[in-house]
């Protein structure tokens, strides 16, 4: 008897707070019960100046849940793309974003929504970004920063003249590089696991796409080792004409063997000064008074 009436109290002890529950959320509706969009606009875009993004967030969402028309919903989907790359809600930004760019593709601030998404696609690998001064950055992921680099791009393209577009070219270089470092790293696998075929295309693709990075120089030396490899010593010495062109430091040695050798002239110079020195280490005190030894 006495567990039939513990069951009981439980099961309205639950009801009571189930109907708290809906009693407190009924009174958070209220909050904007009868306001008009306008209003509600103004209240959201005031809690996104306070930096209070999850209540900005909530108005932005009643906004355009109950008036998905009109000027005020239409900003408010921008403003809540903001308040969510704010938040860190990477993902939900950019679906705002791309939901703003399909909806309305002429907009005067389209260009933003771009921009945001752009931005929100480069923070999203923001953890890649710090732990390229510790390690390769060329060994994380890179997809996130390629879609950024497409929209940077679209963005310097179709709003060449908005405010975003400096700052769109600076980033695209950044990215450009780091890209490229992902490539390279690649290619180098490839290549010290005699996939000299693959290290090869990789390489092509990245000077194509990527090209005026400083992983271009290396890309080229390890093309060149790859030909060599592959016994393809046209191609090699192809590949070597480019090198110089670019680098001009570089000189070309055809072996006996028709590979390709290429050196930079310093290094050659360091090469002729080293064996100098070995020489001249290699000769006793007595040396210096054998004349025949400098013959």
């Amino acid at each position: 008897m006495k567990a039939k009436i513990l069951l009981i109290n439980l099961v309205i002890m639950t009801l009571l707070s189930g109907c708290s529950y809906w009693e407190n959320m009924l009174k958070e509706k209220d909050q904007t019960e009868g306001l008009s969009a306008a209003q509600i606009y103004a209240q959201g875009k005031e809690f996104l100046d306070m930096e209070d993004y999850p209540n900005s967030i909530k108005y932005f969402d009643i906004l355009e849940a109950r008036y998905p028309f009109g000027t005020y919903s239409t900003q408010a989907m921008l403003d809540l793309a903001y308040a969510s790359y704010k938040s860190n809600l990477r993902d939900d930004a950019i679906i705002n974003c791309d939901r703003f760019i399909r909806l309305y593709p002429n907009h005067p601030n389209v260009s933003y929504a771009y921009y945001l998404r752009a931005i929100s696609n480069f923070d999203k690998d923001s953890n890649f970004i710090t732990k390229i001064f510790a390690n390769d950055p060329s060994k994380y992921d890179v997809s996130n920063l390629r879609q950024s680099f497409d929209d940077f791009t679209l963005v310097v393209n179709r709003f060449p003249d908005s405010k975003y577009a400096k700052d769109s070219r600076n980033r695209l270089i950044y990215i450009k590089n780091m890209i490229a470092a992902n490539e390279l790293y690649i290619a180098k696998y490839y290549n010290k696991r005699s996939a000299h075929v693959a290290a090869v295309e990789r390489i092509k693709y990245m000077l194509k796409n990527y090209s005026g990075t400083p992983s271009s120089e290396e890309g080229l030396l390890i093309m060149i080792d790859s030909y060599n490899k592959l016994k393809m010593t046209d191609l090699a010495y192809d590949t070597s004409r480019v090198l110089k062109e670019n680098y001009s430091d570089y000189i070309i040695i055809k072996k006996k063997d028709s590979t390709i050798e290429v050196n930079k002239k310093t290094q050659d110079l360091k090469k002729m000064q080293d064996k100098k020195t070995s020489d001249a280490k290699q000769r006793t005190w007595y040396s210096y008074f054998n004349p025949f030894s400098y013959f």
